[in-house]
């Protein structure tokens, strides 16, 4: 879900480009009702599970609809794309198993690099793209598409790991859980559903049980119909308007992708038939590189030296360990928290973006305190906050 004020960019180390101070997410996706008991919104996550297909890029996921296909936001598959086209292959995950992707498609607009387009450049767009997988995955299901045009004042269901919070707070952080929330919708155009997040105080027919939105880190995700028991996607999460405000708080309006619109398009792409001309098709080059880093072991006390605050020139990365200590994430406030695999001495790679490498030097009481983020674009040194 992309934002008038904050755009989901899908390269790693535009985490070093932000300035918002630390939030408190780890002591605390999808954005929810304040009233309400957690529980019962990873509840609804939990019923919808199997029809998910995480992309494991930054950010973004999407839904199986058919053995080997899923639909995501089109804005999301730019990154697959751009990664096939520098020879790389990608994996999304269903059911916690990586499935590599052989194939994107989208509409031939998304063509150039979109990764930095504005909420109006996608509402003049066609924010939807399939995603062809190489093996059908175990246990999946697949939701159907959703066909008739009577969307208005559906209930729906959305489902998303992305950055939590709730109507009053806004915005709070990323935990990496995966939670679901309701809304209804309110209107449904050539291209868009559109609901808005309502206060629970609010006196409209439009108010859930369990109100919600998508956060970042959501784009793509789905917006089910259930009717007579059986799971539709209806839309896929695109951008939200925050009229001019934050993200996340009660009264912003939704835009998902309408699916009612694009069904020829969608059973003609995946049956292989269409020959439009307006539609962008990027397959898996043949000697497409494997990017997995190798790790090697690091001892948890030693995983404790890196573990603190450093500083990018005013811009607080913090580093931290998580399942007793086995494991570090870096995190950058207002991005999601990114796994850091050892790959050498006091070196880490990260787990999904290639190219960024952060090397941490000086060590002194038992602590390190420098630490040098490698990226393609250059070099960055951070010293740790006192």
């Amino acid at each position: 879900m992309k934002s008038k004020n904050h755009l989901v960019i899908v390269a790693v180390l535009l985490l070093l480009s932000s300035s918002a101070s630390m939030a408190t997410w780890k002591y605390n996706p999808m954005i929810t009702r304040h009233d309400k008991d957690e529980a019962e919104f990873f509840k609804i996550a939990e019923r919808f599970e199997k029809y998910m297909c995480h992309l494991n890029l930054p950010d973004c996921e999407g839904t199986i609809i058919a053995d080997q296909w899923a639909i995501t936001a089109a804005h999301c598959a730019v990154g697959i794309a751009q990664k096939f086209n520098e020879g790389r292959k990608h994996y999304v995950i269903v059911n916690d198993v990586e499935i590599e992707v052989d194939k994107v498609i989208m509409p031939s607009e998304w063509s150039e690099d979109q990764l930095e387009n504005t909420v109006a450049d996608i509402g003049l767009m066609s924010d939807l793209a399939l995603v062809h997988l190489k093996t059908k995955p175990d246990g999946a299901l697949q939701a159907k598409l959703y066909e008739d045009e009577d969307e208005v004042d559906k209930l729906i269901y959305m489902v998303g790991r992305g950055a939590q919070g709730d109507g009053l707070k806004g915005i709070v952080g990323y935990d990496l859980k995966q939670r679901g929330a309701t809304n209804r919708i309110e209107t449904a155009t050539a291209k868009w559903l559109t609901w808005t997040f309502d206060h629970p105080d609010t006196k409209t027919k439009y108010l859930t049980e369990y109100e919600g939105i998508s956060g970042p880190g959501d784009s793509g995700g789905p917006a089910f119909i259930v009717k007579d028991d059986i799971v539709y996607i209806a839309g896929i999460s695109s951008f939200q308007d925050t009229m001019d405000g934050p993200e996340g708080l009660y009264g912003v309006v939704e835009n998902y992708t309408r699916v009612s619109q694009f069904i020829e398009w969608i059973n003609e792409e995946m049956a292989g038939k269409s020959t439009s001309t307006k539609t962008l098709r990027v397959a898996q080059q043949p000697n497409a590189i494997d990017y997995k880093p190798k790790a090697i072991h690091v001892d948890p006390a030693t995983l404790k030296q890196y573990v603190g605050e450093y500083d990018f020139q005013g811009v607080t990365m913090e580093i931290y360990s998580r399942e007793n200590g086995t494991k570090l994430y870096t995190y950058v406030s207002d991005q999601p928290p990114y796994e850091l695999i050892p790959t050498a001495k006091h070196t880490f790679a990260s787990k999904a973006m290639d190219g960024f490498t952060l090397e941490f030097k000086k060590l002194k009481k038992g602590l390190f305190q420098e630490v040098y983020a490698i990226q393609p674009n250059g070099t960055f040194k951070a010293n740790r906050k006192k």
